[in-house]
């Protein structure tokens, strides 16, 4: 069973853990993955009914996150997936990249859009 906010606060962490490492390349996509999980569990949540979640990652699933909280309670998470610098670069098959695509400036910004995502999902940080 799928429990996306375990998930998300876990690669939160990890995250962290990799880039306090310099391990930006790891850090860069646990982000990724933690804001995705904290997107999928704040729309998994919505009042209404029940939806199907897409079957979708970072940026896909963005477009997919916009339409569910357009106009809805949660301003703060569409403001924060609306803007266009929201996880901008940022892709499920960077884990293939090469270390050299990584940087600290990179993965720090992918580290903010990450917290802010949970923040913004309620998930208690």
């Amino acid at each position: 069973m799928d429990n996306f906010k375990q998930s998300a606060l876990r690669w939160l962490n990890d995250g962290e853990c990799l880039f306090k490492a310099t391990r930006y390349g790891g850090a860069t996509h646990a982000f990724g993955i933690a804001a995705e999980c904290a997107l999928k569990h704040a729309m998994d949540n919505l009042p209404g009914g029940e939806r199907e979640l897409p079957y979708k990652h970072l940026p896909e699933l963005v477009d997919d996150a916009k339409r569910w909280f357009s106009g809805r309670t949660s301003r703060g998470l569409y403001q924060l997936i609306n803007s266009q610098s929201y996880m901008a670069e940022w892709f499920i098959g960077n884990r293939y990249w090469p270390d050299g695509y990584f940087s600290q400036e990179a993965s720090e910004r992918f580290r903010d859009h990450a917290r802010r995502t949970c923040i913004a999902a309620d998930l208690g940080i």
